[in-house]
């Protein structure tokens, strides 16, 4: 089996979105269904603005996402656009996304995920606090995580990863610990709210 490397894959036009979403915009220049192309550039936009949070920023951050998705499939995406086209010069390079000076290990958690579990590995004479904040970080790192791969994600994986982000200071059983609390809550509250038939939602969670 050959075994494909980014360095023999054609250059990205707008290398901050990655190639994943450089493979969705090359893929929806091909559907031949109006409809189902112009629903492909829509979701792939939602995406873009997910992983340049940034430029949300800015009064005009949909134009510049349509500008950008215009711009990776090299003005051939033929689409609906719900704004006017501001081509880029094709004689100079694409500006450069703003992003945070900080770098991201995971980027489907998110900066602030980050920034919690950075703050756990420093409490130490607070256990109430730290066992909350565990409960918190890992509960968020499932949402994100269903949001990014879908149902199935396993608390096993979300306490191993916060295991790697805290250098140890957390442990998986620590988590899974905090996690079996969580949902002995939500079961006793459902149970007292509902005469014991509760409701369960996506990913074990009841809305």
């Amino acid at each position: 089996m050959s075994i494909r490397y980014n360095t023999t894959e054609e250059q990205l036009r707008l290398p901050a979105y990655g190639r994943m979403v450089q493979n969705m915009v090359n893929e929806a220049i091909h559907i031949e269904d109006p409809q189902e192309r112009q629903a492909k550039a829509e979701a792939i936009v939602r995406v873009m603005g997910t992983l340049a949070p940034a430029i949300k920023a800015s009064p005009n951050y949909k134009q510049t996402l349509w500008n950008h998705l215009a711009y990776m499939a090299n003005y051939q995406l033929d689409v609906q656009y719900p704004c006017d086209i501001e081509k880029e010069d094709q004689t100079l390079k694409p500006h450069k996304l703003s992003y945070p000076g900080h770098r991201i290990r995971f980027r489907h958690y998110g900066h602030l995920v980050e920034e919690a579990l950075n703050t756990l590995k420093t409490i130490t004479d607070d256990e109430p606090r730290r066992q909350q904040l565990i409960r918190l970080a890992a509960l968020r790192m499932k949402r994100n995580l269903a949001d990014w791969k879908g149902d199935g994600i396993e608390d096993d994986k979300v306490a191993r990863d916060i295991a790697l982000y805290t250098d140890g200071a957390v442990t998986v059983e620590e988590t899974l610990e905090q996690l079996k609390q969580v949902q002995a809550t939500l079961l006793n509250n459902s149970a007292k709210r509902f005469g014991g038939a509760g409701l369960r939602g996506r990913n074990g969670f009841f809305r």
